[in-house]
């Protein structure tokens, strides 16, 4: 009785201690007044070929006329029905000539007439011309334009661009960017994807520059305009306008005789790299759809590292186009992680060969068509010659688990769009649906169908669709004749379009039975968020894998069975007592998995085990995940989530620690300023995994080791472990020397630990810094500065000329993401100075975005009230953008509401844990003194 009387009271005492415990002239936002119709062009006209000519003016003896062009071009078109209206598009473009005739026969000359402009409508650039009389059907006409054109510096269309050589002299040069509707910018055209033709390019250029288009040069000659050149492009093939390019530069370009690199000269020797794996991958690529690339109709490819680039790539058929970051490789500066997003980047433009050039979306509602495939790619692709990288283990934190939250709530938007039209809707199509959401949808199709099968019906798509533009109905079709009947193929329609015409994804209930012989399965839409305005009732066709603790099989990614949308349920019994089922295997599904307590306790006791019970990485990065995101949302307590995710004190691999760094995040924004307990717990859960790694790289380091260790070392040093603080310190002690693997922490801790001194260090690197990715390096390390004249000068850098304008966001993104305490200060910043940096970021919409990602990190009311007093005074000046800035309000009201029920749990759980750890060997012999002599008394 004694002993129970002091256990009890043993425990009472251990209770009460536990308990207190992310130079343009600035045009006027745009406000959408057209019908949505109203931005298609009529089908009544097919384009067959453009033939056009630039002549570009760039130099400074140029006068006036710097920074224009000249152009003419000449369109061979074919009417479907007889009308008298030519639609086409038109954008900044002065015409001083539009006339049109029959295509004569050879040697006939023709019967010129002009158009007239009927309307030109400056919204959706359609200009719509009349003929004398209605063009007969299949009749082949050609229409004629002269114009002139402005090349502005906003990065769309025919534009320029600029650098400073080793000799400190501005050097300019034009290129191109026109998806999505930008060549109307640099020719007047029919400017959708479905209009495909042929293009033939000649360019007029001073000797000084070289140009380079879609194709080899043809042939060049001496222009009758003395010290001028004239290169002509041989056609390309038949293509969308968006994928026509051009460049006029000094560039260099390494090459053999069909595959190039272009680069500013001083560049050169940073181009080997992609040079190498840009030809490995488009031979692989060629290799698995069974199409060589050379095969199609082009027999060159060039990729060409820009200065200016507002996309991060584009795949311009034949001539790829990179911002230099993506591009450019320096051996003794460039990290392992930019080089594997280098050669995923060229791999994802190069797959746009197949699936985007020669297949397209026929309008920009399938986008995912293009980028889904392009995205799946720039993994599986790049993995057929970068081996050694685990990319497949890295797609599913990096695509599935990433866009899960976007698609788990009102936001977001489904694969396949009807709803898309305005400029507005195509930008929206270019976001992580069509992109993660895409690729994640595809990677579960290639599971479910079987590779082999899954790689003969892309292999028979491009061959039926080549040339054409495609509707996800094609694919299916593709998939479906391929599709096995053991593999489910009677689902197949059903799983197609419960994931490409619904939004979000479910969440997959499997209720394990108290005797360990059944589990049920039933399904619901997976919401982050209650009463946002989301479809709640949605349910999907799924295919399910899962193993057991008795099988333990984490390879099979074969589905056992599929629910259907229309199931209630769905039951499996087992023949033997399991104690647990972990579903989704490999996190091949696009879907969330949720189990009974006891299930999650025992999935807890196996992670503990030797080997983690030999439950798979990726489903260890998965069981992660999930639990953050239920308890997020409600479906599980936040004690349940915390006591599994105990196991991660002994976890060392990247992709479940990718899962939980991810998670935690969330958490760390909404604890705001008060992270004293969290710094605790992040150090205690990474201690094992920073002994291991340390800062020192090993000669045994995979890959995936060495982005673990930066991931943990930026942790680690950011919630204040002394040691990894002083040794990053130390490290910058020796600038020119830190290991480039580890220079970003070493970078932010240097700028979030010091001052004005190591900022200087640092901004004077950036100043004289050669390579481009450790430029974008430097330049995204001013963010992690804390005192206030170090914010406000990295603030004025963003505003001025010294951090290009792609690279504005990033930057400014680093100033309130490094340190929850800058989320305020630059929120004031931004907003006190929000047209000065609408003029340097070049719209008042992407200041709305800015103001949109602060304000989700807002976590006080008087943040709130500073957001609506400035939203109330300044909205007008946004245009369209202000239903960003009302969103962001929802957003933070939103994140409040969850904060005042949720982190509460969150809060407690961290003490309690901290406060259990503080406990000394003195304070428990204190406490069992005391209990004894109560006792005793």
């Amino acid at each position: 009785m004694i002993a129970l009387r002091l256990a009890i009271l043993w425990a009472a005492c251990l209770s009460a201690v536990l308990a207190d415990t992310r130079q343009l002239q600035l045009q006027p936002p745009t406000t959408y007044a057209a019908e949505n119709w109203e931005y298609r062009l009529s089908e009544a006209i097919s384009p067959i070929n453009y033939n056009i000519t630039l002549r570009p003016y760039l130099l400074e003896s140029d006068g006036t006329k710097r920074f224009t062009f000249d152009g003419e071009v000449f369109i061979e078109i074919q009417p479907t029905v007889a009308t008298n209206v030519v639609s086409l598009h038109s954008k900044n473009l002065t015409h001083s000539v539009k006339e049109y005739w029959v295509k004569p026969a050879a040697g006939a000359n023709p019967t010129v007439q002009t158009l007239t402009l009927a309307s030109h409508n400056e919204e959706t650039d359609i200009m719509n011309l009349t003929t004398a009389a209605n063009l007969a059907v299949n009749q082949v006409y050609i229409l004629h334009f002269k114009y002139t054109g402005k090349m502005e510096d906003d990065m769309h269309g025919f534009y320029r661009s600029y650098y400073v050589n080793d000799n400190n002299e501005t050097k300019w040069l034009a290129s191109t960017q026109f998806q999505t509707h930008h060549a109307r910018r640099a020719f007047p055209s029919f400017d959708e994807p479905q209009f495909k033709a042929t293009f033939d390019v000649t360019i007029k250029r001073h000797r000084s520059f070289n140009t380079v288009s879609n194709t080899k040069i043809l042939n060049t000659y001496l222009s009758d305009e003395a010290d001028y050149f004239v290169d002509v492009f041989q056609k390309t093939p038949k293509m969308s306008t968006y994928l026509l390019a051009f460049i006029i530069s000094e560039f260099t370009i390494r090459k053999d005789d069909t595959f190039g690199v272009l680069a500013r000269p001083e560049f050169y020797q940073q181009t080997q790299y992609s040079f190498n794996v840009g030809r490995k991958i488009l031979t692989e690529m060629g290799n698995y759809l069974k199409k060589d690339y050379y095969s199609m109709g082009n027999d060159k490819m060039d990729m060409a590292a820009i200065p200016d680039f507002s996309a991060g790539a584009m795949e311009n058929w034949g001539l790829l186009t990179y911002r230099e970051r993506s591009l450019l490789v320096d051996e003794s500066a460039t990290t392992l992680s930019s080089r594997q997003s280098i050669a995923a980047v060229v791999a994802h433009e190069q797959a746009h060969m197949w699936f985007g050039d020669l297949v397209t979306c026929k309008w920009w509602s399938y986008t995912w068509l293009n980028e889904g495939f392009a995205r799946f790619f720039q993994y599986f692709g790049t993995a057929f010659v970068e081996t050694e990288w685990e990319l497949e283990k890295q797609f599913v934190v990096d695509q599935i688990q990433s866009v899960m939250a976007m698609d788990s709530t009102n936001a977001t938007n489904p694969l396949s769009d009807e709803n898309t039209y305005t400029p507005a809707h195509l930008s929206r199509m270019f976001n992580s649906i069509s992109y993660n959401k895409g690729a994640s949808f595809i990677r579960m199709i290639e599971h479910t169908m079987g590779t082999e099968n899954f790689q003969k019906s892309l292999q028979e798509y491009l061959v039926k669709y080549e040339y054409q533009s495609s509707v996800p109905e094609y694919l299916l079709a593709a998939w479906t004749a391929n599709w096995p009947a053991n593999r489910f193929n009677s689902s197949a329609e059903h799983i197609f379009y419960s994931f490409t015409t619904q939004v979000g994804y479910p969440l997959i209930n499997a209720k394990l039975s108290a005797d360990g012989k059944t589990v049920e399965f039933t399904q619901q839409r997976f919401l982050l968020k209650e009463n946002d305005g989301a479809d709640a009732k949605l349910k999907y066709t799924v295919p399910i894998t899962f193993t057991t603790s008795a099988q333990k099989d984490f390879n099979n990614t074969q589905p056992k069975f599929v629910l259907a949308d229309s199931a209630a349920s769905h039951t499996e019994t087992f023949t033997t007592e399991i104690s647990w089922i972990i579903a989704n295997i490999q996190e091949t599904g696009y879907y969330r998995v949720n189990y009974t307590e006891s299930n999650w306790h025992a999935i807890h006791k196996a992670l503990t085990e030797s080997n983690w019970g030999g439950i798979h990485e990726i489903n260890r990065a998965q069981i992660v995940d999930d639990l953050l995101n239920l308890a997020r949302a409600g479906h599980i307590e936040y004690s349940l989530t915390f006591a599994v995710l105990e196991y991660l004190e002994t976890e060392t691999n990247y992709i479940p620690w990718t899962s939980g760094f991810n998670g935690f995040n969330f958490l760390a924004i909404r604890l705001g300023n008060d992270t004293k307990d969290f710094s605790v717990y992040i150090r205690d859960l990474t201690t094992k995994a920073y002994n291991q790694l340390g800062f020192e790289e090993s000669k045994s380091d995979k890959a995936l080791d060495i982005y673990l260790r930066t991931k943990v070392l930026s942790w680690s040093c950011r919630y204040g472990n002394a040691d990894c603080i002083n040794r990053a310190k130390n490290y910058f002690n020796s600038l020119s020397s830190v290991p480039k693997n580890i220079r970003s922490v070493v970078y932010c801790v240097a700028l979030r630990e010091g001052g004005s001194t190591e900022f200087e260090a640092l901004y004077q690197k950036f100043k004289t810094e050669s390579v481009a990715t450790e430029e974008t390096l430097l330049q995204n390390s001013f963010g992690c500065v804390k005192e206030q004249s170090l914010i406000e000068r990295v603030f004025n850098l963003v505003l001025s000329n010294e951090i290009r304008r792609q690279d504005k966001a990033s930057v400014l993104s680093t100033l309130y993401t490094e340190n929850n305490e800058n989320v305020s200060p630059v929120f004031e910043l931004v907003t006190k100075h929000h047209e000065s940096l609408a003029d340097a970021m070049g719209s008042y919409s992407a200041v709305a975005t800015v103001i949109s990602n602060i304000a989700a990190r807002f976590t006080e009311d008087k943040q709130l009230s500073a957001l609506k007093t400035f939203n109330s005074a300044n909205s007008g000046k946004f245009g369209s953008s202000a239903s960003t800035l009302k969103s962001a309000e929802t957003t933070v009201e939103e994140n409040l509401k969850w904060s005042e029920a949720k982190l509460l749990h969150f809060r407690t759980y961290l003490s309690n844990r901290n406060g259990s750890a503080m406990i000394s060997a003195f304070s428990f012999i204190t406490l069992l003194l005391v209990s004894i002599t109560t006792l005793l008394n």
